[in-house]
């Protein structure tokens, strides 16, 4: 990391920045880069290009969705009114609408991000500004329809799940904004944004404060053809207090890998081109080959079996099943990983090891409201999406939003017999993870939604949409946040929770994020396939608890050899 400030500020991994380098360079969104642009040049190309092409991946994000699973990446941020050094915001303790205003202005955000100002125009192809350039650098106009503050009900995690499933369902219209933003406020621990046990922590911090301590909930959606929620997260970075050691830090990053690559010999450069191009041509065989067995082989989802089954069939199973939850440090869930599964087993892995317990688990309960002489059908592998930000989740300095995400298919363990533990299966899931995160799957379906967006009818482009998952029941993304809290106008985000918009025939979508050094877990479902979102949660971290036991007893048993070997 770097010397100096920016050392506190933590960000993707560097192997994150490098893999997204040469990624950046030739697949980084499908407009010309601006980075070499001075700002005055800017602000005159601006002006003079009222439109401005969509990305190919916007306009599949357009073409793709349907009106029960509109593309709105949803997500929230939990604000406290205490500060980095653990005193108390007492003048304006919780964030206005007005002052989110004030600070966007103020950091410039519309002039580095010009995109959040635009609309979809009405044939779908372009963006376009919502009013006039001038009035946007004047500050006047299009904010207000983006922002505004809500009651902070008091009905603890249950109003925020009503506002976030809201956010989820209700389709934006495109042709009039691509974002917003409400803000609510109110006592500290009341939303369930920031959870009890933190709250409990920031009042025994603040035993000798006069006021009382406060939260606000920044509840963000954004569509799709705007950007991928991974780029959006990260430039909204520019409205935080450390925004410019994050980018420094980033600058530092991109700057130390293209070095090393300057470094080398012409011959070792022509030696790593030949690698990486004889690893794409025969990954990408080899990824199709995979994909299309996994298509053939999953006929059916296996949710889809029980959709209709009668506890499926009443008002209340529609719409989505929501929960979010903190898990444990980052520190113990790799500790756990590596203990079990070994040196190369990651977090990711734990976790799409504790979801498909917790699906399996599911469909068993399911299984419970079948007819006594249908036998329910025992699934003993599944089709699980993992989506990746091909840069690494970085947005570069200077670099407009866009969208830059794949993914890929791998099929896990199912329903296993009892015999079997909690260790085998994350044995299993990460063997099978392995073969696809080291291939170029993720560029393949990255490169397949430009195509299908750019050549393809919508109707063909929709129905190859839905088997490109080849019906997968959950899709599990990792989203890696900053490793310290960061803060807005002097208040520390306490919490950044994400949650999966759910695409046509996936029916559960869970987030991994890690922020703070704090790992926790969100999940998006339909009802009928998750009728209780907050027993799925519990599921999965259950199977972490078996899964840390497991690490734990493995520790204590090396621990009691190594010292008996010491004392003989």
């Amino acid at each position: 990391m770097m010397s100096g400030s920016t050392r506190n500020i933590g960000l993707v991994p560097a192997a994150g920045i490098a893999s997204g380098i040469a990624l950046s360079t030739f697949l980084y969104y499908d407009e010309p880069t601006s980075l070499s642009i001075a700002p005055r040049e800017k602000e005159q190309q601006a002006a003079t290009n009222v439109r401005k092409r969509m990305t190919s991946i916007g306009k599949f994000s357009l073409r793709s969705q349907t009106e029960s699973n509109p593309s709105q990446p949803t997500f929230f941020l939990a604000l406290s009114n205490h500060t980095r050094d653990k005193s108390v915001v007492t003048e304006n303790p919780t964030m206005t609408a007005s002052e989110f205003r004030e600070t966007w202005y103020r950091k410039d955000m519309h002039r580095k991000h010009p995109r959040f100002h635009s609309k979809v125009s009405s044939c779908g192809e372009f963006f376009e500004p919502i009013i006039s350039q001038d009035d946007v650098y004047d500050h006047n106009g299009d904010f207000e329809s983006h922002v505004s503050e809500t009651l902070h009900m008091t009905v603890y995690r249950q109003d925020l799940k009503t506002r976030i499933e809201k956010f989820l369902t209700d389709v934006m219209d495109v042709t009039e904004k691509l974002w917003e933003v409400q803000i609510s406020s109110g006592d500290l621990g009341t939303s369930g944004g920031i959870s009890q046990k933190r709250s409990q922590e920031i009042n025994n911090e603040a035993q000798d404060t006069i006021k009382p301590n406060k939260e606000t909930i920044m509840l963000f959606r954004a569509h799709h053809s705007l950007a991928d929620a991974v780029s959006i997260i990260a430039a909204l970075g520019d409205v935080l207090d450390e925004a410019q050691e994050i980018r420094d830090t980033i600058k530092f990053h991109l700057a130390r890998q293209r070095e090393k690559i300057q470094n080398l010999s012409a011959l070792q450069k022509l030696w790593k081109f030949m690698k990486t191009l004889m690893w794409f041509l025969y990954g990408s065989l080899q990824a199709v080959m995979r994909h299309g067995y996994l298509v053939l082989a999953t006929p059916c989802n296996p949710f889809l079996a029980v959709k209709d089954l009668p506890h499926n069939c009443t008002d209340s199973q529609c719409g989505r099943s929501i929960s979010w939850c903190d898990v444990a440090s980052v520190d113990e869930v790799k500790r756990v990983a590596k203990t079990i599964g070994g040196p190369k087993t990651t977090v990711n892995d734990v976790f799409v090891s504790c979801v498909t317990a917790a699906v399996a688990k599911q469909l068993k309960e399911h299984g419970k409201y079948q007819k006594t002489h249908d036998k329910p059908k025992v699934h003993k592998t599944m089709n699980v999406v993992i989506p990746a930000h091909l840069a690494g989740g970085i947005l570069p300095p200077g670099r407009e939003i866009g969208n830059l995400i794949g993914a890929f298919v791998a099929n896990v363990p199912g329903e296993m017999d009892e015999s079997f533990s909690p260790s085998d299966r994350l044995k299993r899931v990460h063997e099978s993870l392995k073969v696809a995160k080291d291939s170029p799957a993720p560029i393949l379906s990255y490169m397949f939604a430009k195509f299908a967006s750019n050549y393809l009818p919508e109707s063909l482009a929709k129905r190859l949409f839905m088997k490109s998952h080849a019906n997968a029941a959950v899709a599990i993304t990792n989203a890696k946040g900053y490793e310290k809290k960061v803060h807005i106008n002097g208040r520390t985000v306490e919490n950044m929770t994400g949650f999966y918009p759910l695409p046509p025939g996936l029916p559960v979508g869970v987030v991994v994020q890690s922020y703070g050094n704090v790992i926790s877990l969100s999940v998006t479902a339909e009802k009928w396939a998750v009728p209780d979102g907050d027993a799925f949660l519990g599921w999965i971290l259950e199977e972490y608890r078996l899964l840390y036991a497991e690490a734990s007893l493995k520790e204590a048993a090396k621990k009691e050899v190594t010292l008996m070997m010491t004392t003989t």
